[in-house]
């Protein structure tokens, strides 16, 4: 049985070499447009880095950056064709399924619960899932941060109705809060670790409590994967090398890479720290579309979308 970094360099290998038949005979694209946010911070510090570019560029290939500051606008722009590669949460591609945009599932990090928490102020009465009945809630509307507070009320044998959700930007839920117009935030990195650090907050419960597999997932036009494998493999495996990288020297990356997330050296390397996992490129196992597949449900469940989706339809699957 292969070891879990033995299996992901044979899914990167395999997809480098594989030829489609559909395409066989197409040239490999002369740019690749990759959608970034400061959330995702091993892209991020890829593009710090350069290393891609220059890769890429010695094969002829230019690399443009287009950042987005949430997943779901990069979801549509990947959808309407002005992205070739996006990188976001779980939840952006569920929603981005429902409306029936069509890409793929191409690779994802290993799980950082720690990147989620329920805060509230510093000062405040709420001390556990009952306190938070009837209370109003500031969430990201169909973020990973939602699912959070669903699953933590629901654990605690609570409804999501049993709350008055508010439903804004990660920006406006921490002003919320900090207000006092929200008694809770459900926040994610890194502006919740900037919330932290300004000392008037304190955490409810955070992922590894509600124990949610949050995932940094990257996604293809379909059409550009199966035309593009090698490139999309290549990019994969920058990823990766970057991954081991912050694994094997958090300080000296926070120090060097703090500024592209737009965090203080030292907060940066807590946020990395809050994990302390290899995050993995791994392929889209069944564990992985399990896990999607439960998110998708229980937005259904609750209406939050409109429709049932099957997840593993959208999985890219690079040997046939």
């Amino acid at each position: 049985m292969f070891s879990k970094s033995r299996r992901v360099a044979v899914f990167l290998a395999a997809a480098a070499v594989l030829v489609f038949s559909a395409s066989a005979s197409a040239q490999e694209a002369r740019k690749i447009r990759v959608g970034w946010q400061k959330g995702v911070f091993n892209l991020a510090i890829v593009k710090a880095q350069g290393d891609l570019e220059r890769s890429f560029k010695s094969r002829g290939v230019d690399v443009e950056w287009v950042e987005f500051q949430v997943g779901p606008p990069m979801m549509e722009a990947l959808n309407v064709g002005s992205l070739d590669i996006a990188a976001t949460a779980n939840t952006p591609p569920i929603f981005a399924q429902v409306a029936g945009a069509d890409f793929v599932y191409v690779a994802s990090e290993s799980p950082t619960p720690g990147d989620q928490k329920i805060l509230v102020r510093k000062s405040s009465t709420i001390k556990s899932a009952a306190d938070l009945r009837g209370k109003k809630v500031a969430i990201p509307k169909g973020s990973m941060a939602h699912f959070v507070v669903i699953k933590f009320l629901e654990s605690n044998g609570m409804q999501f109705s049993d709350i008055e959700p508010l439903y804004l930007s990660p920006a406006d839920g921490r002003a919320a809060l900090e207000s006092g117009s929200a008694d809770a935030w459900a926040a994610f990195d890194p502006l919740m670790a900037g919330a932290e650090a300004g000392g008037n907050v304190r955490s409810l419960v955070d992922g590894f409590e509600v124990k949610v597999n949050n995932r940094q997932m990257y996604f293809a036009r379909r059409e550009f994967a199966e035309k593009n494998p090698k490139l999309t493999a290549d990019l994969l495996a920058e990823i990766e090398k970057s991954s081991r990288y912050v694994y094997a020297k958090t300080k000296e990356a926070a120090q060097k890479y703090a500024s592209v997330v737009g965090l203080d050296p030292a907060t940066f390397e807590i946020v990395l720290g809050r994990n302390k996992v290899e995050h993995i490129v791994s392929p889209i196992d069944a564990q992985i579309v399990a896990e999607q597949q439960a998110l998708a449900d229980t937005f259904f469940r609750l209406k939050i979308v409109p429709r049932r989706v099957d997840v593993s339809q959208a999985v890219w699957k690079p040997v046939r």
